[in-house]
């Protein structure tokens, strides 16, 4: 048993020489040098240095944002939206009502949006069409209203 177990300890055992741990300590030295310089890259482009968000400022600064307010005159209910000049009616009606909690199946379809300052014709298509403005003392208030077809 005594020779058995001196082999099993031999076995475990491994010489190293001291050329295979340079290898070794090079090897570890390239591979954290690539991970640092692949960390640097990923920051870097992770920061926004691309030219992308150029290009997406350009395209923003071109459609101008107008805030208006959408009241439901009935309930009180009121919400503020960011609208451009190709938001349509319809979108208004659908961002309004799921903003004032308006979203029951059995209200779907009879809504109309009136300009605060006529409420005579409900309006309709794209808002570039009316007469948008920065919102302020001046600024656009748009009436939603629930007119169910008799």
């Amino acid at each position: 048993q005594a020779v058995l177990v001196s082999a099993s300890r031999q076995s475990l055992v491994s010489p190293v020489s001291p050329a295979m741990a340079v290898r070794r300590s090079v090897g570890v030295l390239v591979l954290a040098a690539c991970s640092a310089l692949w960390a640097l890259h990923s920051a870097t482009t992770f920061a926004g240095l691309s030219a992308q968000p150029a290009a997406r400022s350009a395209r923003t600064a071109r459609a101008a944002i107008y805030e208006v307010m959408v009241t439901n005159p009935s309930v009180g209910a009121r919400t503020r939206l960011n609208i451009n000049e190709m938001t349509t009616v319809e979108e208004i009606i659908t961002k309004a009502r799921r903003d004032m909690d308006f979203e029951m199946s059995f209200l779907d379809g009879d809504w109309n949006l009136y300009d605060i300052s006529d409420e005579t014709k409900p309006l309709s298509g794209a808002m570039g069409q009316y007469n948008l403005r920065p919102w302020g003392p001046e600024g656009m208030e748009l009436h939603l209203l629930y007119q169910p077809k008799v």
